[in-house]
């Protein structure tokens, strides 16, 4: 047996090694000896006696059991150690210590101690850590390539494979890596590749093939670099690209390379230097900016594209701290467009791995992000709608024995100054009723009727009505396309958004100036997303109302369809003008746009669907008889949540010849029905209410009593909409609030069509 070094050669030995020391551990006493360079390295005193225990508590806790376990193996049966662990010094400084351990046997051939030799090796643990972080780094570099990008070493197996050139080839970096070339892709023996793979892998010169590869389907350009490890090869699919062929022969650098991939690209892509002076300027941003490369390079992008710099300086510090940024940013181009683009900023780095530039890759969304606004618009319109037809609805429940009241105290007032005062009430809760009707078209986009409508007789109208309002400082200029025949709809409400624009033009021009109404026709074979909504395919009537006032800021216009917003005086506008007419194009299958600048006018244009000149008009409801009518004893059940309202038209009713029965809501009304054995001759109910609304109601008395007329009442429609929801049991539909003239005459009508059908006995 070789006999080995006593404890005192080896720490001689350590001790002539700079950072490195000696140590031995007695297998009986656990005596600990460090050389002096040993006690130096862990900064413990240079002379006397060590406490193995206070001296093992340097390691980290997490450490001592697989430090003790080793030790202890080492001393029992002998068997050698190499840890890398953590440990600190005397004074708290964090090392990474090499220990080198092994058994040491007496003269008996027992083990007497383990010896050994401890190294600070922590510059070694940061560089590797450093080299970890800078593979981690490649390997997301190599990732976030879009083409393939491979190392083949000497043998011809891959060594490394980005994941979109595994992709590219079809496979996956864990099918690739470890396997020789031949073996994944036979057939490309015979091919230019595996020539040109060969002579660069004994030749040691980049070289560059371009080949139609028929196993995958692709014209593949393939850019093979020596190195002493063997091979990179950098593989790009120019299937659709073959027209970069010159230039990619051309190219004799990577960076060149990468230059030409940026030129070929639909996206914006932009080099600039730290200090933000451009760098390299492709054609797709020359395209987006208005600026060649030649006026481009060498300016700074921030003056070239930003009016606000604090969003361009906040992403440049993101990308120099974190090496990537994505986001969105509000650009302009050379003429002034603003745009807003989607933006990946990508940190290069040097050969020592200093930052060096920023590669930024720049798409034009500002059309997406209109129409998303466009949509987030229509929705918040829409909320408000519901917002507002629910305020309706309980301000119509307000006004509807107000007025009932009112016009009961006419019947018996001889007092003229007394009727005086009714009749002002009367009226001032009938323009209440109008105002909550202009709300209700914004809200629902009121159905109204739908007829053929002329649109030159619709302009002529339009035009007679301007030239009668408008100052003569405004000249009225048309432009009519003779193809433009016919829409259809309600020609009072489409009427009624023409010249509501007519109004405002002539708001924007107070000083003069000419009003511009032209129609043409549009052909849409995509959906098109206006200011309103999302419009379909098809035909559509374009009417355009053009001002030469003073125009709107982006701001404003963006705001300007949404309910109570106005740029008027207070007193002067609702701000519901521009939300009705939008509410009504909606309701027609329409679309409005509005384009403006300031100093250079409006234009609002106004799409409704085309239709066939026709000459049948839809009819107009009758005039209500002059005359109040009065029944003959006739029993009415009145079904309302609101005391008032059943208060007041049971009242009405009463005093016009008929009896009454009352109910706050269905369930009460059934009870009333069960009460009474059905001898009730029409119910009037209301649409709206707790426990069971009018709707269930009318369902329910249409399969038990099919004979009975049930008339429904609702603030939320005044043109039929919610009877034809409805859609089962309900004879007509009373929109509030109503006057006794048209409840009365409801009634008698339903009655008389009752009576016409044999339904109810005479």
């Amino acid at each position: 047996m070789t006999t080995a070094p006593d404890g005192l050669d080896l720490l001689r030995i350590a001790g002539s090694m700079a950072r490195f020391g000696g140590w031995s551990v007695d297998a009986e006493t656990h005596e600990l000896a460090l050389s002096p360079e040993g006690r130096a390295l862990l900064e413990l005193p240079l002379e006397g006696a060590l406490d193995f225990d206070a001296v093992f508590a340097l390691h980290p806790d997490e450490w001592k059991p697989i430090v003790a376990a080793h030790l202890e193996r080492c001393l029992a049966d002998g068997t050698p150690f190499d840890l890398e662990t953590p440990m600190h010094t005397a004074h708290g400084t964090l090392l990474m210590i090499r220990t080198i351990g092994e058994a040491a046997y007496g003269p008996d051939g027992r083990i007497a101690r383990a010896q050994g030799a401890v190294w600070d090796i922590t510059p070694m643990a940061d560089e590797r850590a450093k080299n970890r972080a800078l593979e981690e780094r490649l390997e997301l570099t190599l990732n976030t390539i879009s083409d393939g990008v491979f190392f083949i070493d000497h043998d011809g197996r891959f060594t490394v494979a980005n994941d979109n050139g595994a992709a590219m080839v079809r496979h996956t970096t864990t099918e690739l890596v470890g396997r020789h070339v031949f073996e994944v892709f036979p057939e490309a023996q015979a091919t230019p590749f595996a020539r040109s793979l060969a002579e660069a892998l004994s030749g040691g010169e980049r070289l560059v093939t371009r080949a139609y590869y028929a196993p995958l389907e692709l014209t593949l350009e393939a850019t093979f670099y020596p190195s002493e490890d063997g091979v990179a090869v950098y593989l790009k699919d120019v299937s659709d690209d073959e027209r970069l062929q010159a230039e990619l022969r051309r190219t004799s650098a990577i960076l060149a390379e990468q230059a030409a991939l940026i030129e070929a690209s639909r996206d914006a892509m932009v080099v600039r230097a730290l200090d933000g002076r451009i760098r390299h300027w492709n054609r797709a941003a020359a395209q987006l900016y208005g600026w060649p490369a030649a006026e481009a390079i060498d300016r700074f992008e921030r003056e070239l594209l930003y009016d606000e710099a604090a969003a361009y300086d906040a992403a440049t510090e993101a990308t120099l701290r974190d090496d990537y940024w994505s986001g969105e940013l509000d650009q302009r181009t050379r003429s002034g467009r603003a745009l807003v683009a989607e933006c990946r900023w990508q940190l290069l780095r040097d050969a020592d791995g200093a930052p060096e530039a920023i590669f930024a890759v720049m798409s034009d969304v500002t059309a997406d992000r209109k129409a998303q606004e466009a949509r987030l618009r229509a929705q918040r319109m829409e909320s408000l709608g519901t917002l507002a037809g629910g305020i309706a609805h309980d301000l119509n429940n307000v006004l509807t024995p107000i007025l009932m009241s009112v016009q009961l105290l006419e019947q018996g007032e001889t007092d003229a100054g007394r009727r005086e005062i009714l009749a002002t009430m009367e009226g001032a809760v009938k323009r209440g009723a109008d105002m909550i009707r202009q709300v209700l078209s914004f809200a629902r986009g009121v159905d109204g009727r739908r007829e053929t409508v002329s649109v030159p007789q619709l302009v002529d109208d339009l035009v007679g009505f301007a030239r009668d309002t408008l100052p003569k400082s405004i000249t009225v200029d048309l432009a009519l396309d003779d193809a433009v025949s016919a829409t259809r709809g309600d020609p009072t409400q489409l009427l009624q958004i023409l010249i509501n624009l007519v109004m405002n033009a002539k708001d924007a021009m107070p000083t003069g100036g000419t009003l511009r109404i032209r129609t043409t026709e549009l052909v849409l074979e995509d959906s098109y997303s206006s200011i309103s909504h999302l419009a379909m395919p098809g035909r559509y009537v374009a009417i355009e109302v053009e001002d030469t006032g003073h125009g709107m800021p982006p701001d404003t216009v963006e705001k300007i369809f949404e309910p109570f917003f106005t740029t008027k005086e207070v007193g002067k506008g609702t701000g519901l003008g521009l939300a009705t007419s939008l509410a009504i194009v909606r309701s027609h299958g329409g679309f409005m746009q509005v384009y403006s600048e300031q100093g250079k006018g409006t234009r609002f244009t106004v799409g409704l669907p085309a239709t066939s000149a026709g000459s049948g008009a839809d009819a107009r409801p009758a005039a209500p008889a002059p005359e109040v009518p009065r029944g003959h004893g006739e029993l009415v059940l009145v079904v309302d949540d609101e005391p008032s309202i059943l208060q007041i038209t049971c009242q009405t009713l009463e005093l016009h010849g008929y009896r009454t029965l009352r109910a706050t809501n269905g369930r009460d009304a059934l009870d009333v029905m069960t009460a009474t054995q059905g001898v009730v001759d029409l119910v009037l109910t209301d649409m709206m209410m707790p426990v069971m609304d009018g709707a269930a109601l009318s369902a329910h008395l249409e399969e038990h009593h099919p004979e009975l007329p049930v008339i429904a009442a609702s603030g939320l429609n005044s043109n039929g909409g919610a009877a034809r929801a409805v859609g089962m049991g309900v004879s007509r539909f009373l929109p509030k609030p109503y006057t006794t003239s048209l409840l009365l005459t409801t009634i008698r009508d339903t009655l008389l069509d009752a009576r016409r059908a044999g339904m109810v006995t005479e």
